[in-house]
């Protein structure tokens, strides 16, 4: 643990040399970019977090050199195997896609082949229906581009339209429909 601190410290005190993007030789992986309308939370460096895998709490004495690598956290550019990082939204979004990514040995990020997207949440009452169905398509939470499929039970008809789309703004583009009695 002691020896990547010091590794990013000296990252960030020596001269900037040319640091390759991708260094599997070296034993890590280049930073990569967040999804659109998303962030990214680097493990390990807040208090909360672990450091390099090591669960356990940061001590007080540790927090401000922590506090210096999350301030710094641009200058560093290959973080090391076995490190994962979080991908985060903003406002009503929710990451479709793998969440979390870890450096392999080879030099690349896990689930490479699958794109992860922040994308706006619509509100999920439309996907229950009293006394019907309802089937999301895709499967999964009722985002943008998301369709929902109306049905009803026997006995029961479905007043209002039986098909709504989750929009780019978060609504769905039709009112709810019911279930009544026949």
């Amino acid at each position: 643990m002691a020896a990547w601190l010091l590794f990013l410290i000296a990252l960030y005190i020596l001269p900037s040399p040319v640091v390759p993007i991708h260094n599997s030789s070296a034993g890590g992986c280049a930073i990569i970019r967040p999804p659109r309308d998303g962030g990214i939370r680097y493990r390990g460096l807040t208090q909360e977090q672990t450091w390099d895998s090591v669960s356990v709490r940061q001590s007080r004495s540790r927090c401000l050199c922590l506090s210096l690598l999350v301030s710094q956290i641009r200058s560093v550019q290959i973080l090391p195997v076995d490190y994962e990082i979080e991908y985060i939204c903003r406002g009503n979004r929710v990451i479709v896609g793998p969440k979390v990514r870890k450096c392999l040995p080879n030099g690349t990020w896990t689930d490479m082949s699958l794109h992860s997207r922040c994308l706006q949440l619509c509100p999920r009452v439309w996907t229950s229906l009293e006394n019907g169905r309802v089937a999301v398509k895709p499967p999964g939470p009722p985002v943008e581009g998301a369709t929902l499929h109306y049905s009803c039970h026997a006995g029961f008809i479905l007043e209002g339209r039986n098909m709504t789309h989750c929009t780019k703004l978060g609504k769905w583009d039709a009112p709810k429909p019911t279930c009544l009695c026949e």
